[in-house]
């Protein structure tokens, strides 16, 4: 009987002390994301400096994304103590001159058309969560922010925005329009009637770029694309390329423009790279009344979309 006791006993015992230790374990695993476990970092002994171009053809409504990316490399470099992001940021022409001289960065971050698909290498992008509907990352590159145009009575228009949009009026960029507005010399201004931007900001690793260092450029990519990061934006009056990251500005135009852009039609990065010089050259003939650029334009404009 004793005997029987005790071994009771003992087995309630190495049960409790199996509870006791699996509970944790259990609740550590409740809600564990998939894409994290699959892309967790391993960190490095030292990486080194990895240095990011931000090539500046195009701005947003305020602010300087190039002192953005720089305030987020800091953040990620406090994060990963073996690895060190410097961005520099650079006019088109200065990068060009750098490309020239074989100054190349180990990444970089582009508007569309900015930069050919040559430079860079292929690379495994993975988004954490659904990109907006027109949206998509390629071969090279992905997307993690984005700027846009209105419609309005003053400023000099922007002639594929204006084309490609089938606006009446005059269309600019948000940058000009805020610089305007800041000035308090906007007129009136509204969405404009279609959804076309080709001011997408990719970012895409340099050819030259090793294998070691490409990896950390792609868990850069991931924390711009975190939901943190995204909500940063604003601060930019720049917009989400997450579907699930609508973003609260106190602007009415902006608010609005963010509605509009829920889905977005933008170009192909490296085929607008090709063709945007005769895209401008017969967007600007089209708006002078030229109805065969006009056609030209649209044809062109289709190849650079796609379907």
């Amino acid at each position: 009987m004793r005997k029987g006791l005790v071994v009771r006993a003992v087995c309630a015992l190495l049960m409790l002390l199996f509870l006791l230790y699996a509970a944790p374990q259990v609740g550590a695993g409740t809600g564990e994301s998939f894409y994290v476990k699959n892309r967790q970092i391993t960190e490095p002994e030292y990486v080194g400096t990895i240095t990011l171009y931000h090539i500046v053809t195009h701005r947003t409504y305020q602010g300087s994304v190039t002192a953005f990316l720089q305030e987020r490399a800091e953040a990620f470099n406090k994060r990963h103590f073996g690895v060190r992001i410097v961005v520099e940021g650079m006019g088109e022409g200065d990068f060009l001159e750098r490309l020239s001289y074989g100054r190349r960065a180990d990444m970089y971050s582009f508007f569309s058309g900015a930069l050919g698909e040559e430079e860079l290498q292929k690379a495994a992008f993975v988004p954490e969560a659904d990109l907006r509907p027109g949206l998509s990352v390629t071969p090279r590159a992905a997307p993690w922010c984005f700027s846009g145009y209105v419609q309005t009575s003053e400023g000099e228009t922007e002639p594929v925005a204006a084309l490609a949009n089938g606006a009446a009026g005059t269309v600019i960029d948000l940058r000009a329009w805020g610089d305007m507005q800041r000035q308090g010399q906007a007129g009136a201004s509204t969405v404009c009637p279609g959804a076309f931007t080709d001011q997408i900001c990719y970012l895409g690793i340099d050819r030259n770029t090793g294998a070691e260092k490409a990896k950390w450029c792609l868990f850069f990519y991931d924390y711009l694309l975190s939901e943190p990061t995204q909500k940063m934006l604003p601060s930019l009056g720049a917009f989400s390329v997450r579907a699930d990251v609508p973003c609260p500005y106190g602007n009415a135009l902006l608010l609005d423009l963010d509605r509009a852009y829920k889905a977005v039609i933008v170009p192909e990065p490296f085929l607008y790279y090709t063709h945007k010089a005769q895209l401008l050259a017969d967007a600007q003939a089209a708006l002078a009344g030229d109805e065969s650029a006009k056609n030209n334009f649209f044809q062109r404009l289709a190849i650079v979309i796609g379907p």
